[in-house]
């Protein structure tokens, strides 16, 4: 099974989308989005997806500078894509955000039109690095999650993504969906000939489904139990519901239930306005000091704020390589041979 150098995987992922054709600070956004998923443990949001990527690239690529704005105020911006890229549009309209913030105290930005924006915790330590309080919302993903009590599909796992700087490290983040997993995890778990755990999957009669094939093959009676499981799954719901109403309206994308989805809403909170920026932060450093020092529990080894697990997967990595399933290698190789590039060894 390959394991990849973090800078091979990246240099790799870099050439398949600059020989798309697209531009080169694109090319270079989308390798870095996608490798960095890879690097800080999020496989299911890596370089996976580059082959399912490039062919879309390839044709009619929409600029993310030829977006149209809808509605704009000094707080805030209503965009459409107009089909542009998801990746690199958020990467850039999250400084739209940000400056708004600046003057504004709050700043937002609302999206639709755009295509799959990945992994929503690589936006809001972008943010957090500019001295603001980071949020990213979505109404998108596929239809897949049930409600609480059903098995039917009728929500989207509605992610949701905060980021808050620190004093000592990279800034905090928390990036979740409202389903109990995502849904590139159930990918993954497929990819990699694995079966689904417990508690991740349910059919019509209320039994837990262990076979990923029946996820692809079944859709009218496989659906993902929404966060909290079968015991507390009311509380995913209830959110999953929550940011439906809020970011699908406002960012006029519409809701479940119609051709509504894919809308995103970007907001900055301008810390400066409310506090000194280095007083909130050590104000987080003793809020996580305090609360990393509870004792851990029998087999596990400490207790983590957001975002450090990430973190620590960052070093780790870097160290030792990202493994890559043999399958991805093989597809991503098959996409590098039709552009012309050339494999590393590994």
């Amino acid at each position: 099974m390959p394991v990849v150098p973090f800078n091979v995987l990246n240099d790799l992922s870099y050439s398949i989308f600059n020989a798309t054709g697209i531009p080169e600070d694109d090319a270079r956004i989308l390798a870095d989005h996608l490798t960095t998923s890879n690097l800080v443990g999020h496989d299911s949001h890596g370089v996976w997806f580059m082959p399912r990527y490039v062919p879309a690239l390839q044709k009619n690529y929409k600029r993310w500078e030829d977006h149209i704005v809808t509605r704009e105020q000094p707080s805030f911006v209503l965009i459409d894509g107009d089909g542009a890229n998801g990746i690199v549009s958020v990467t850039k309209a999250l400084d739209l955000a940000v400056e708004k913030a600046r003057s504004c105290t709050f700043g937002m930005v609302g999206l639709k039109n755009v295509s799959h924006i990945g992994r929503l915790g690589d936006y809001p330590p972008r943010m957090a690095e500019q001295g603001m309080i980071g949020l990213v919302w979505m109404n998108g993903g596929g239809e897949f999650l049930s409600p609480f009590g059903s098995a039917d599909r009728r929500l989207r796992p509605e992610p949701i993504a905060f980021g808050v700087p620190r004093k000592n490290g990279p800034p905090l983040m928390l990036d979740i969906t409202l389903s109990v997993v995502a849904g590139g995890k159930i990918e993954q778990k497929i990819e990699r000939d694995e079966p689904i755990p417990d508690g991740w999957l349910i059919d019509q009669d209320g039994h837990y489904v262990n076979e990923g094939k029946r996820y692809h093959d079944e859709p009218e009676n496989i659906g993902v139990l929404p966060l909290g499981g079968m015991q507390f799954g009311h509380k995913g719901h209830g959110l999953a519901m929550m940011i439906e109403m809020i970011v699908g309206p406002m960012a006029l994308a519409g809701c479940t239930g119609g051709a509504g989805g894919g809308g995103i809403m970007i907001m900055a909170i301008n810390i400066e306005s409310f506090m000194d920026l280095d007083a909130y932060k050590e104000e987080i450093e003793k809020h996580v000091a305090y609360v990393g020092s509870a004792r851990p529990l029998p087999g596990f080894d400490k207790i983590y704020a957001p975002g450090e697990i990430e973190e620590a997967n960052r070093h780790k990595n870097l160290d030792e390589g990202i493994y890559i399933p043999e399958p991805t290698w093989k597809t991503i190789a098959e996409t590098a041979a039709d552009l012309g590039i050339g494999m590393p060894k590994v």
